[in-house]
C-alpha cells in the first residue's frame, strides 16, 4: 500500500501480534458482562507498551503525531474486536483534545499518565434531558473556597465503572453566556470520591465489552486545579478524532471477508467446496472487497492529510458516518454466505453485525455530520 514503509510494516506486525495474543481471546469473553475488568487491564497494558503515544506530540508524552500508524493500530485491534477497537479509539478521542483544553499542571497530572497507561480517563457528558443543548443540563458545580462541589447525574456514560477519572461537564452559573460559553465548565472528578456512584449498567445490542451506564455525583468535591481552563477546546476537537472509527471498520470488514472465504473454501458439498460450486458467492465477496479497497484509500488519505497538518473535520465526520453502514453491510452479507454457521456466536460474524449497529450511533449522531456536510455545499 502507498502509505506503508518499513517502519510502519514493523509496527503493523507488532500490533497484529498483540491483537492476536491479547485481544482475540477477549473478543468473545467481553460479551460476558462479568469479564469487563480484563478490558481495563489490557488497555492499561497497551498504554505501558506505548501504543497510545502514536498521535500525541512529544511534549504531551507521545512519540510525535503519526496518524497513519495510529490507524494501523486501530485496524489491527478492530480485526479481532470492534468493542476493543472502540475502547482503544476513546483513548485518543479523550487524550488528544485534552492537550488543548488542559493547563500545564493538568497535562502532567492527567494527560501524560493517561497516554502512558497509568490511568484511564472517561467522559461524563450526556444527561437525561438536553441532548446536545448543554444549556439544559442539570449537573452543577458550585464554588466553595478553592474547591468546587458537584451535584447531578449523567447517562449513557461509556466505561461507567472502569475509569479512574471522569471529565464531567457541569454548569457553573445560573445564566450561561451563549457567545463565550462562560458558565459551562469541565472538571476532572476521581471515581474514588465518596460522592461518586455508579448506577445501572445498560444491556446493549452491541459493543458489550464497553460498559455503558449512569453515574451520580453527590457533593463531589474537587479543587479548582481540576477545572479545565479551556473546556470548549475539548468539545470542539472531538470531531477529527472520530475518523478512527473508520480504521476500526476496515479491520473488522477485512477479518469477516477472510473468515467467510475460508468457510466457503472448506465447506464441502457433493465432493466440491461452496467456493468452487457457486461463482455468485465469489462475486459477492469480490464486490465487498472492492468497497473495502475504496474505503481504505479514503481512510488512509485522510490520515496522511492529518500528518501534513490538514485537519478536515467534515471529512472525518463523513468517514465516521460511513463506518457503521459499511461494517453492517459486510457483516450482513457474510452472515448470509455462511448460512446457519454465520449466526452462531463462536464464528464472530454476528458479533460484528451487532457491534456495527452500535458503532453507528456511538458518541455522536451520523446525521449531525451529514447535515454539516450539506451545509457546506
Amino acid at each position: 500500500m502507498w502509505y506503508m514503509n518499513e517502519e510502519r510494516e514493523l509496527l503493523r506486525k507488532t500490533f497484529r501480534d498483540y491483537a492476536v495474543k491479547r485481544v482475540r481471546p477477549l473478543g468473545q469473553e467481553m460479551e460476558n458482562e462479568e469479564i469487563h475488568a480484563k478490558s481495563r487491564e489490557a488497555l492499561l497494558e497497551m498504554g505501558k507498551l506505548g501504543m497510545f503515544t502514536l498521535p500525541v506530540a512529544e511534549k504531551f508524552g507521545g512519540t510525535g503525531p503519526d496518524y497513519i500508524s495510529w490507524a494501523l493500530l486501530l485496524e489491527e485491534i478492530g480485526r479481532e474486536s470492534a468493542t476493543f477497537g472502540f475502547l482503544t479509539l476513546l483513548r485518543q478521542v479523550f487524550n488528544g483534545p485534552m492537550q488543548a483544553a488542559c493547563s500545564p499542571e493538568q497535562i502532567e497530572k492527567f494527560v501524560k499518565p493517561a497516554v502512558n497507561g497509568e490511568i484511564l480517563i472517561g467522559l461524563a457528558g450526556n444527561e437525561p434531558a438536553g441532548g446536545n443543548n448543554l444549556f439544559e443540563y442539570q449537573t452543577r458545580a458550585v464554588r466553595d473556597g478553592n474547591d468546587w462541589v458537584i451535584n447531578g447525574s449523567k447517562v449513557l456514560v461509556t466505561q461507567a465503572d472502569e475509569v479512574d477519572y471522569f471529565m464531567v461537564l457541569a454548569l457553573t452559573r445560573d445564566q450561561v453566556d451563549f457567545a463565550t460559553m462562560a458558565g459551562i465548565d469541565m472538571f476532572f472528578v476521581p471515581t474514588s470520591d465518596p460522592g461518586f456512584k455508579v448506577g445501572h449498567i445498560e444491556h446493549k445490542v452491541g459493543l458489550n465489552g464497553s460498559r455503558t451506564g449512569s453515574v451520580y455525583f453527590n457533593n463531589c468535591r474537587v479543587p479548582d486545579s481540576c477545572r479545565m481552563p479551556n473546556p470548549m477546546a475539548l468539545l470542539m476537537l472531538f470531531g477529527p478524532e472520530l475518523s478512527g472509527y473508520a480504521a476500526i471498520a476496515l479491520g473488522g470488514a477485512e477479518a469477516m471477508i477472510e473468515k467467510t472465504a475460508d468457510y466457503l473454501k472448506n465447506r464441502i458439498q457433493m465432493g466440491h467446496s461452496l467456493w468452487e460450486m457457486h461463482q455468485a458467492t465469489r462475486h459477492d465477496l469480490a464486490k465487498l472487497k472492492m468497497d473495502i479497497y475504496n474505503f481504505r484509500n479514503a481512510v488512509y488519505g485522510h490520515m496522511a492529510n492529518r500528518n501534513a497538518g490538514i485537519h478536515d473535520t467534515l471529512e472525518a465526520g463523513a468517514l465516521k458516518a460511513a463506518t457503521g453502514p459499511l461494517l453492517e453491510k459486510v457483516a450482513s452479507e457474510c452472515m448470509m454466505l455462511m448460512g446457519g454457521t454465520g449466526v452462531i456466536h463462536e464464528t464472530g460474524i454476528e458479533r460484528y453485525y451487532r457491534d456495527a449497529k452500535a458503532l453507528e450511533i456511538a458518541c455522536f449522531s451520523d446525521k449531525t455530520f451529514v447535515d454539516n456536510v450539506a451545509n457546506s455545499l
